[in-house]
């Protein structure tokens, strides 16, 4: 079993050894043996995954992502797909989707304008060196939720990309679906999706840099809606799984962070120190556990829940957190070292001291 920061992988990677040729690619390629075997593999695995797509039967590919049998194979896998699905010649289009991760606050469901500013995305990429591509974007008529964009196969992004028509006829297949800030507190990620010609690709996945800021601001003011109070993070625009993926992950370390800091208030109203339990809990989530470190002044467990994908990184997930209570003053944190099965409750951080476990800020010696 893996372990990250002593922290074990609970996630289910299959240990059934299945006779399916990308797999075999995939494995090679995580344990290289030469230089000419990788590019061999490498080559063939996209060959391979580019000929499913084009026939529209890719059930081996499906079978493949789900037995792969660890966090590297399948990442390879999705690279791999992610690689075909971009265009490959001056006929096929570029598909790309601008992540938009909306921390929102309101007093009932309200209702946000769902079109794309194009105009206002374009002039803040104005002065980055592909300007002129930003211009020539064709952007769906509204934007998208993550389950919509989820729901997108991968054959269906194949055909869609083949030439302008049928990436068109795609767009206007979308469906529709009213994007909503919920009463209460909520952490979304919305999408604005579009397609444009090879020249897009060398702006996609960049550093937004300079660009950060003014996209924000942009996105702002475009949602600002009365009854809710929003705080608009965009990222960078990228492929659409690649979209996908990183969206989902920003929008959990957000949901995260948002939990955290309202929890290490709440704590601190009612008692001086704040402690907090990271654990593993079998079926692949880690819990982040939240209470005063003295049990006289025991409150109400607040726990987080963060669901692992197969691609995820446990370390960045738990440094980043970590990085996050040393910025909120945070010291008295404990990380146990054996995972929480899904019948027993996360311990206090009294209860936690007892346990085999450490503190990661400190050396393991202590």
């Amino acid at each position: 079993m893996n372990t990250h920061h002593c922290l074990p992988d609970t996630r289910a990677f299959p240990d059934d050894h299945v006779k399916n040729e990308l797999l075999l690619h995939a494995a090679s390629l995580v344990t290289p043996t030469s230089k000419a075997q990788t590019t061999l593999a490498r080559e063939s695995l996209q060959t391979e995954i580019t000929r499913m797509l084009a026939q529209n039967h890719y059930t081996n590919l499906s079978v493949a992502l789900a037995m792969a049998a660890n966090s590297d194979i399948y990442n390879i896998l999705w690279n791999t797909m992610e690689t075909v699905l971009q265009a490959q010649n001056q006929t096929e289009v570029q598909w790309l989707a601008l992540p938009v991760i909306v921390v929102g606050g309101a007093k009932e469901n309200i209702r946000l304008p769902e079109t794309i500013p194009a105009a206002a995305i374009a002039e803040t990429f104005k002065n980055q060196p592909q300007s002129e591509v930003w211009n020539k974007i064709h952007w769906a008529a509204h934007l998208i939720n993550d389950t919509t964009l989820s729901h997108i196969k991968a054959s269906q992004w194949f055909a869609a990309k083949q030439n302008p028509q049928s990436a068109a006829d795609f767009l206007s297949q979308l469906p529709y679906s009213p994007l909503l800030v919920e009463s209460g507190q909520s952490v979304q990620a919305f999408y604005a999706l579009g397609f444009a010609s090879t020249d897009i690709q060398p702006a996609l996945n960049s550093n937004l840099a300079d660009t950060a800021l003014p996209l924000m601001q942009v996105w702002q003011t475009h949602l600002t809606t009365a009854g809710a109070t929003l705080f608009t993070n965009p990222l960078s625009p990228q492929s659409p799984l690649n979209a996908l993926r990183s969206g989902n992950a920003m929008r959990l370390r957000m949901a995260c962070d948002v939990f955290t800091t309202n929890a290490i208030r709440a704590i601190r109203l009612q008692s001086p120190r704040v402690g907090v339990v990271i654990a593993a809990q079998e079926g692949g989530n880690i819990l982040f556990g939240f209470n005063a470190t003295d049990s006289a002044f025991e409150l109400q467990p607040q726990i987080f829940c963060w669901p692992l994908t197969q691609a995820d990184n446990i370390d960045s997930i738990i440094q980043n957190f970590i990085d996050l209570l040393a910025e909120c003053h945070v010291e008295n944190i404990r990380l146990l070292h054996e995972p929480i099965s899904t019948e027993n409750e996360l311990p206090n951080y009294a209860q936690s001291i007892n346990m085999a476990g450490h503190n990661p800020l400190f050396p393991r010696n202590h």
